[in-house]
């Protein structure tokens, strides 16, 4: 039997029935996985214990962050990793594991050069979150300026509106004048 050293320790999200509900389907609950292999061909999986904790705390210390990561507390500020497509599965295991999850974070990346111990590829992602929160920084700025020009487009039409009741009134006077007149012009 393999030393329990060699085996290679990962937790994950899983689940497990619990009972039926009122309509007849089974219910579900969220649990702790834990997978334990020793390869090439030995592989374990079942629902982990307080034993499993305490023997694997590396192992389960990083499914930790990788859950706080996925979730949306209220204290976290910024737009969650989890729900940016751009970020792959694998990638976002390793940013997890370096206590970053949201875009904000990400960022601070960009700027950084030289031995930061960072691999090129979050480079690339910290630059392609810049450009993101850039472009997305625009947006209200958008919708301020179409309701500004909204705004002047009704205060132009109103305008247009008087200007027409002014000019009707005027062109009405100028044939009034003109009747006026032209009996005049025949008595001279």
């Amino acid at each position: 039997m393999a030393e329990q050293s060699q085996a290679l320790v990962r937790f994950n999200a899983g689940w497990a029935e619990d009972g039926i509900s009122s309509d007849g389907l089974p219910r579900y609950r969220e649990t702790v996985r834990v997978t334990k292999s020793v390869p090439p061909f030995t592989e374990v999986e079942y629902e982990a214990t307080e034993q499993d904790f305490a023997d694997n705390p590396g192992p389960y210390q990083m499914f930790q962050k990788e859950q706080g990561a996925r979730s949306q507390a209220a204290t976290q500020t910024g737009f969650p990793l989890a729900l940016w497509p751009v970020v792959s599965p694998a990638q976002f295991k390793a940013l997890a594991a370096r206590g970053i999850s949201t875009i904000e974070q990400l960022t601070a990346l960009a700027g950084k050069r030289g031995d930061d111990g960072m691999p090129g590829e979050f480079k690339e992602l910290a630059e392609r979150a810049t450009q993101m929160l850039a472009l997305s920084s625009n947006i209200g700025k958008f919708e301020a300026m179409i309701r500004d020009l909204e705004g002047r487009c009704d205060a132009l039409t109103e305008q247009n509106a008087e200007l027409r009741a002014t000019i009707s009134a005027q062109n009405s006077l100028i044939n009034t004048l003109k009747m006026t007149a032209a009996p005049m012009a025949q008595v001279a």
